[in-house]
């Protein structure tokens, strides 16, 4: 405390730099305090945000499944066993699919939301990029018809 007793206090220099000192911390610490609820405005905006994706991912991915389980059958060549092919739509690519699976997933949602039951000619790949692609030709097909059979008839016992 000694050492508050030798400024001169009366001096308007010092009283200046002492008043700017306190001004200058006032303001560090309303800065500090300003800062921290900026912060934490944009976490809960980050939150939200990444929310309403993964909400919009979830419906995404439950549309995709849905529109995938329309795909009757897949083949990788031109025919479907059991199905006659009655037009083709379109050919399809889906690619940038961390799996094989998730890309002929995706690619039957594509062919599905063209109108297609079935897709031929499918194919997955990886490229250099080390995504899977997938790629196949959306088409609508119908089971063949099977013959009827007919039970045997029991033998006729009134016939010798």
């Amino acid at each position: 405390m000694e050492a508050l007793s030798l400024i001169p206090w009366s001096d308007p220099l010092v009283l200046a730099v002492v008043f700017g000192v306190v001004v200058v911390a006032g303001l560090s610490v309303l800065r500090w305090w300003w800062d921290r609820i900026r912060e934490a405005a944009r976490r809960r905006r980050l939150r939200r945000e990444v929310r309403t994706h993964r909400t919009f991912a979830e419906e995404q991915q439950s549309r995709q499944e849905e529109l995938g389980n329309r795909i009757l059958a897949t083949s990788s060549t031109q025919e479907i066993i059991g199905f006659d092919v009655v037009r083709q739509i379109e050919a399809v690519f889906t690619d940038g699919h961390p799996t094989p699976a998730k890309a002929v997933a995706a690619l039957k949602a594509l062919a599905a939301a063209q109108g297609a039951n079935a897709i031929i000619n499918l194919a997955s790949d990886r490229p250099p990029s080390g995504r899977y692609v997938a790629r196949g030709d959306a088409v609508i097909v119908r089971a063949h018809d099977l013959p009827r059979t007919t039970a045997p008839s029991p033998p006729d016992q009134n016939k010798q």
